[in-house]
């Protein structure tokens, strides 16, 4: 057995977790990432889908991009369809592989520590550190003044009494070869995906992902997707291997403790309407370094110190999250004929100034006024008839 010591502890090398330990390695605090896995991006269950504002915001590598988007098409159960076409790009397509590791370089360069292959068993606070125990055949113990956990949402969690997010669904997605897709495309409907959807997003030439989003039977519906009319008559071939995790759709109940903050994923900072975590997960991680820092200059690693990492991403994000969680409860009873009245009435109901000004990572003014403006008038009409 070995130990060893740094200031801080980040459980988990993925975007959030590389850029929690970036930030903290530039204010010049001994920082180290321990990954379970053997490499930095390594099987990772995305579409890929990234906003340009969240690479503006950041400063983000263009590294990893392999395209942009620029439309989306919504089609209805019936077969009906929506679509929105900006004049710029929306949101880029990034090879996640290349996308993580870039982050991961970033702190790198800036002196951060990386442990490879370290899956971290327990935790443990005491009035002095916080401290891992990896389960490989060494044993090691890490120990730091303050730990991160940015390990993402797994089923079987280390969080011990923090909890993990109250309510999951289930991401699936697979690979493919297709003809003729130019926009982003969803599908919705109680065979596609039921209270969700279903997505193909082109990546490179005819490559595309295929996927979907689910409480129940993921691998079932996908392959029920891929037969569908719409997709199988243009589909060339497909991935056999299909990659499925868990997304969060509420947050977790605390989000901090003594000497220790939990960001991204496993604090459930998932947009619940499409599942997307990174961009809010490294706005996330800029609060959780500021008060890190704040922490090391005042000395003082008390639960009361931490809690202003809780207020501050709660007070930016949480009317976001609790919109999402709302339609995503809505939309969850509507039959699929709802659906198609839903998806023509937003067609002819003056949504696209909305869409347009909202942008592609805030959702609470779409929700809203699909809720206010749109359920109410029109739908709720049908669905009580």
């Amino acid at each position: 057995m070995t130990r060893k010591k740094h200031d801080v502890i980040i459980i988990g090398a993925g975007p959030v977790g590389s850029y929690t330990a970036y930030l903290l390695a530039q204010k010049g605090l001994d920082v180290a990432l321990v990954e379970k896995n053997c490499s930095i991006g390594q099987d990772v269950n995305c579409s890929g889908i990234v906003s340009l504002e969240c690479f503006r915001r950041f400063g983000l590598s263009s590294e990893a991009v392999l395209g942009s988007v620029n439309s989306i098409k919504a089609v209805s159960p019936s077969g009906d369809t929506f679509r929105y076409h900006s004049a710029s790009p929306l949101a880029h397509i990034v090879n996640r592989t290349v996308f993580d590791q870039e982050l991961n370089g970033m702190a790198i360069r800036e002196g951060a520590k990386m442990y490879l292959n370290k899956k971290a068993r327990e935790i443990s606070v005491t009035a002095d550190a916080f401290s891992i125990a990896s389960s490989d055949e060494k044993e090691d113990v890490y120990s730091a003044k303050v730990g991160v956990i940015a390990a993402g949402f797994e089923m079987n969690p280390i969080q011990g009494d923090l909890q993990r997010p109250r309510g999951y669904l289930y991401g699936i997605q697979t690979e493919a070869i297709m003809e003729d897709v130019e926009d982003v495309e969803v599908y919705f409907g109680e065979k596609i995906a039921p209270g969700s959807f279903s997505w193909i997003v082109p990546v490179q030439g005819k490559s595309v992902k295929i996927g979907l989003i689910t409480r129940s039977s993921p691998a079932g519906y996908l392959r029920g997707f891929l037969q569908h009319p719409f997709v199988a008559q243009r589909l060339q071939s497909y991935d056999n291997h299909m990659k499925c995790s868990p997304i969060p759709v509420k947050r977790i109940p605390k989000s901090y403790a003594e000497r220790l903050v939990i960001v991204g994923e496993a604090a459930g900072q998932v947009k619940a309407t499409t599942g997307g975590g990174i961009y809010f997960g490294l706005l996330c991680a800029e609060i959780a370094a500021d008060t890190i820092v704040k922490a090391f200059r005042s000395g003082n690693f008390t639960e009361d110190l931490f809690r202003e990492y809780e207020i501050r991403w709660k007070k930016m994000l949480e009317p976001e999250l609790k919109a999402g969680l709302l339609l995503r409860n809505v939309f969850a009873k509507l039959s699929d004929r709802h659906i198609d009245i839903l998806i023509d009435l937003a067609k002819r109901d003056g949504i696209l100034p909305i869409i347009k000004k909202a942008g592609f990572d805030w959702h609470k003014d779409i929700i809203g006024h699909i809720i206010s403006h749109i359920l109410p008038k029109n739908l709720l009409n049908f669905v009580s008839r």
